[in-house]
């Protein structure tokens, strides 16, 4: 049912090029939210909450990723999230930072980058 004379195998691989696009995106969205909430407070107690956040949401972004495409594009989530980590850690017009280098900040990073790695050591990502 391919219409305009796209095969099959072209039209998968345009499918599978946007919803890459797609997952990249979700990096930069899980890069502002892992930022944001990882200075969020309850009270006096400190929830970092962007932590797990970039862990679970990384992890789950990169296996996907690799379920669309076996090329180094792979990782464009977790760069997109990276990207989104080394803006956030320079300072603004007015001197402001977001991601201010203290312990929360180190684990954000460890964090965010540890299930994908594990992933890949373990290789459990796709490569057919």
């Amino acid at each position: 049912m391919m219409t305009q004379g796209l095969s099959r195998s072209r039209f998968s691989r345009i499918v599978d090029a946007a919803l890459l696009a797609f997952l990249i995106i979700d990096g930069f969205v899980v890069g502002v939210l892992s930022v944001t909430l990882t200075y969020l407070r309850i009270g006096d107690a400190a929830v970092p909450v962007g932590i797990a956040i970039a862990m679970v949401g990384n992890t789950l972004l990169v296996w996907l990723a690799s379920r669309f495409t076996d090329s180094p594009l792979r990782w464009g989530p977790l760069l997109a999230w990276v990207v989104v980590l080394l803006v956030s850690g320079v300072s603004g017009p007015g001197g402001d930072v977001l991601l201010i280098t203290n312990w929360r900040a180190m684990a954000l990073l460890v964090g965010g980058v540890l299930g994908p790695v594990v992933l890949s050591w373990r290789g459990l990502l796709n490569t057919d």
